[in-house]
C-alpha cells in the first residue's frame, strides 16, 4: 500500500541558475536523486525556467500594501507550507547570491512579514521551525573568499538573517568552491558525493524529526 500524500516528506528547493545543465545543476539532481532513493520528495522551483518575476513591487510590501498576494506568490506559499524543509542551490555572483534568488526572498519568503516581524522572529508561518539548507558555488577558492570576508558576510546577510529571522530551526550551508568550466572531473564526483551524503543525513534527521513529532502526539493524546 502506498503512502498517502501527508505522509511523504517533502523538501522545497529553490534553484537560481539560468543554466540548468551548470554544476549548480548537477547538485539539484544529485540531491533529488538522493532523497528520493530515501522516499522523500523534491519539489524543484528552477526560478529561471519559471520565469519567475523578481520584482518587489510596493502594493505587496506588508506596512504599505493591501494585504492581497499575487497568485504567483500565493503558489509557492502553499507548496512552502507542507514542506519540511526550504534547500537553496545558488551560485555567487559578485559575493551575492543572483538577484533573482533574492527577488525570491523578497517576494515569496518575506510576504505579510514586515521588518518588524524579523526584529521580533515572530516566525513566518511557511517557514517557523523549518531548517534552512543551502548549496552555493563559486569560481574562487574558498580561501580566497575567507580572506576578502565574503563567506562570513555572506553567513550573517543570508544564512543567519532568514534562519534567525523568519524563525527558522537551524541553518547549514556547504560551500563548493573552485567550481569552473575546465574543473577536474574527480574533483567534481567528490564534491557531488558531499552533495549526496548531506541529502541522505538531512532526510534521516527530517525522518527522525517525522517520528518525534508523531510519538509526542500520541503521547499527548494517552496522557502518558
Amino acid at each position: 500500500m502506498s503512502r498517502s500524500q501527508s505522509d511523504v516528506i517533502r523538501h522545497h528547493l529553490v534553484f537560481a541558475n539560468p543554466n540548468r545543465g551548470s554544476f549548480d545543476g548537477q547538485i539539484v539532481d544529485a540531491y533529488v536523486e538522493a532523497a528520493e532513493r530515501h522516499g522523500q520528495k523534491v519539489i524543484v522551483r528552477d526560478l529561471y525556467a519559471m520565469g519567475f518575476d523578481p520584482v518587489l513591487r510596493d502594493e505587496e510590501r506588508p506596512l504599505h500594501g493591501n494585504g492581497e498576494i499575487s497568485s504567483d506568490v500565493a503558489a509557492e506559499l502553499e507548496l512552502l507550507q507542507t514542506a519540511q524543509i526550504l534547500v537553496l542551490v545558488y551560485p555567487i555572483w559578485f559575493a551575492l547570491p543572483p538577484a533573482i534568488m533574492k527577488g525570491y526572498v523578497d517576494r515569496v519568503l518575506g510576504s505579510g512579514y514586515s521588518f518588524r516581524d524579523v526584529q521580533q522572529q515572530s516566525g513566518h508561518p511557511a517557514l517557523r521551525g523549518k531548517p534552512l539548507l543551502s548549496f552555493s558555488t563559486s569560481g574562487t577558492s574558498l580561501s580566497w573568499l575567507h580572506e576578502k570576508g565574503q563567506v562570513g558576510s555572506l553567513r550573517e546577510i543570508f544564512d543567519a538573517y532568514l534562519w534567525q529571522g523568519f524563525g527558522m530551526q537551524q541553518a547549514e550551508h556547504i560551500r563548493i568552491d573552485s567550481v569552473v568550466p575546465d574543473m577536474k572531473a574527480d574533483y567534481a564526483a567528490q564534491q557531488l558525493d558531499r552533495v549526496r551524503a548531506t541529502a541522505e543525513r538531512t532526510c534521516a534527521m527530517l525522518l527522525s524529526a517525522r517520528h518525534s513529532q508523531r510519538t509526542d502526539a500520541v503521547m499527548s493524546r494517552t496522557g502518558d
